[in-house]
C-alpha cells in the first residue's frame, strides 16, 4: 500500500521539475549586439603656403606665384587644369619680344599653325578685373576680343609695365622665378608670313607643370 503511493508521488516530483526547468534560449544572432562605430575618417591637411605653378619649358623652369585672394575660380581652374596634365606639350604660339608670351592653347599640339590661338579647354571663365597693374611678371588669362568672359585656358605672361590692359583682362598670377626664360621665348624668330603674325617658328613647348605649396 505504501509503494503504492511513493510511485505517484515520485512521478508528480519529477513532473514538476520538468515544468519548471529552463526555458528553451535562443541563439544570439549578434542582431542584438552592440556595433562598433569606427571614427570618421579625418579631413585631408589643407596645404600650407602660397600655390605656385611650376611651368618647366623648352627653355627652362618659370614659377608663377598664383593669386587665389585676386582670382579665385581663374586660379582654380588653372590648377585643375595642370592638375589633368592639360598643358602638357602645348606651345607658346604668340611672342613680342621683350613684352609678353602667350601659351596654353591645346591646338598647339598638331602641325597646323593656322589654328593656333583658337582652341580653349572646353570651359569658359568669368572675368575677374582688379585694380591690380599689368607690371612686369604679371600673369592674365586671355579672352576673345570684346568678350572678357570667354577666358578658358590661354594664358600669357608680360615682360613690361603695359597701362593699356590694366583692367582688361583677369590677372592670376605673378613670376617669382624664371622671368628670363620668358625673356628668352619672347625673343625667339618669329614666321615672316602675314597670315602668322607674332608666331613663334621655333617650337617652345612646355614638358611639364606642377602645383606646389610654398
Amino acid at each position: 500500500m505504501r509503494k503504492q503511493f511513493l510511485f505517484p508521488l515520485i512521478l508528480a516530483v519529477l513532473a514538476w521539475f520538468v515544468a519548471c526547468g529552463p526555458s528553451d534560449q535562443k541563439v544570439s544572432t549578434g542582431s542584438d549586439e552592440k556595433e562598433t562605430v569606427k571614427p570618421a575618417a579625418p579631413e585631408p591637411a589643407k596645404p600650407q603656403g602660397q600655390p605656385h605653378a611650376v611651368v618647366e619649358t623648352d627653355k627652362g623652369t618659370i614659377v608663377v606665384r598664383l593669386l587665389p585672394d585676386l582670382a579665385p575660380k581663374t586660379v582654380a581652374n588653372f590648377e585643375k587644369l595642370i592638375k589633368a596634365g592639360f598643358y602638357l606639350k602645348t606651345k607658346f604660339h604668340r611672342v613680342m619680344p621683350g613684352r609678353m608670351i602667350q601659351g596654353g592653347d591645346p591646338n598647339t599640339k598638331d602641325n597646323d599653325p593656322y589654328n593656333d590661338g583658337q582652341g580653349n579647354s572646353g570651359e569658359t571663365l568669368p572675368a575677374e578685373f582688379s585694380t591690380r597693374k599689368f607690371e612686369r611678371g604679371m600673369v592674365a588669362m586671355a579672352h576673345q576680343e570684346g568678350d572678357p568672359d570667354s577666358a578658358s585656358s590661354q594664358f600669357f605672361i608680360v615682360l613690361q609695365r603695359t597701362p593699356n590692359w590694366d583692367g582688361q583682362y583677369t590677372i592670376f598670377g605673378e613670376v617669382v622665378e624664371g622671368l628670363d626664360v620668358a625673356e628668352k621665348i619672347s625673343k625667339a624668330p618669329l614666321s615672316k608670313n602675314p597670315r602668322l603674325r607674332n608666331w613663334p617658328v621655333e617650337n617652345i613647348r612646355i614638358r611639364s607643370a606642377r602645383v606646389e605649396y610654398r
